[in-house]
């Protein structure tokens, strides 16, 4: 897998130390003085648009002390200790480390013995469950044995804390204990915040909770709905294709949650449900199935597919990574309805 690089935007300003104080913790449970949500804080470091890949480049703290990492879309900040790495991560989400992932063989994925990682993703909540329940759903939620349950506050919002055991762990090198927080964002209501610390029997644990008792909430910015790919570019996808008679073809800028809600899809929980995705439809003549053989008939001879009578693609606008769906072939129908339905946040 080949890494891109990936450049940080850097501000000047400092980390203020009330805020690096503030969020103390109380053996495992983390408390804060905080009631409301603070506002935006000095944030020394933005998170990047993503390349697309797995893990991305981690960059060092090489500073003196402490710096702010904020996502400003995820309206979230946190500290990264000096000397320790950071990357983000899906989902409005940033992996903090106390070593460099590049030398790992895991891309950094597991953290060594005595290594700590803290990550940190907004997970899709359609359905708006509290921390409890949805940690015990199939998705986004906790699959191993469950050793402790806490309730505690971050940032001035209740949150649920598993101390999970991974029992027997996959292989020598997983941590076998992991713990994880579920919170909401005062400012998502679709999304659940989930915090996880690998490894905290390493002797860095105190200082992976401070990582997590950092957490503040602020107002997040809104969406920008200009996408990195134009409208333009996005139809030439299509038209390019020299097998293709088309009689009809049109091109939406939407969100990825905007399109699950057609029920077309499933729910896809790898891209951003913020993040803007690029729907093309067509209709004519020339349209094929992709990546499938020919049907059977009852007596065993082939069949061919049925004839296409409009297809699809769609694809990441905006430069974050997410899944392509597609081309697409629709045997029923020259034209979905649901697509109509959408609404286009293109110029």
């Amino acid at each position: 897998m080949v890494a891109a690089a990936v450049a940080l935007l850097l501000t000047a300003c400092a980390t203020p130390q009330s805020e690096q104080e503030s969020g103390a913790l109380s053996g495992t449970a983390l408390v804060t003085s905080e009631s409301t949500p603070a506002p935006a804080p000095s944030c020394d470091r933005l998170r990047p648009r993503t390349t697309g890949v797995a893990y991305e480049p981690a960059t060092p703290n090489l500073g003196s002390g402490d710096i702010t990492v904020c996502d400003l879309a995820g309206g979230w900040s946190m500290v990264v200790p000096q000397a320790w790495f950071e990357r983000p991560s899906q989902q409005h989400g940033r992996e903090i480390m106390s070593y460099d992932p590049a030398r790992t063989e895991s891309s950094g994925g597991v953290p060594g013995r005595e290594q700590i990682l803290v990550r940190l993703q907004m997970v899709q909540n359609p359905t708006g469950l509290a921390p409890a329940a949805f940690a015990a759903t199939p998705f986004g939620g906790i699959w191993e044995k469950v050793r402790d349950q806490k309730q505690v506050t971050i940032a001035g919002q209740p949150a649920e804390l598993y101390e999970v055991g991974n029992i027997p762990p996959s292989s020598p090198d997983q941590p076998e204990t992991t713990l994880f927080w579920y919170l909401r964002s005062p400012f998502f209501a679709d999304r659940m915040v989930r915090v996880s610390l690998a490894r905290p029997d390493a002797a860095l644990r105190a200082e992976g909770e401070r990582i997590v008792a950092s957490l503040r909430f602020f107002q997040p910015t809104p969406i920008n709905f200009v996408p990195t790919v134009s409208r333009a570019a996005a139809i030439a996808r299509v038209t390019s294709r020299a097998e293709l008679v088309l009689t009809r073809i049109e091109a939406k800028l939407v969100l990825r949650k905007e399109l699950e809600a057609t029920k077309q899809f499933g729910t896809e929980w790898w891209s951003d449900p913020d993040a803007l995705a690029w729907v093309v439809v067509y209709a004519g003549t020339g349209i094929h199935q992709q990546n499938f053989g020919p049907g059977f008939r009852l007596n065993g001879t082939p069949a061919p597919p049925p004839p296409c009578l409009s297809g699809l693609v769609i694809f990441p606008a905006d430069g974050e990574s997410g899944s392509q769906i597609g081309p697409g072939c629709n045997p029923g129908s020259s034209w979905p309805t649901w697509f109509d339905s959408l609404i286009d946040h293109g110029n």
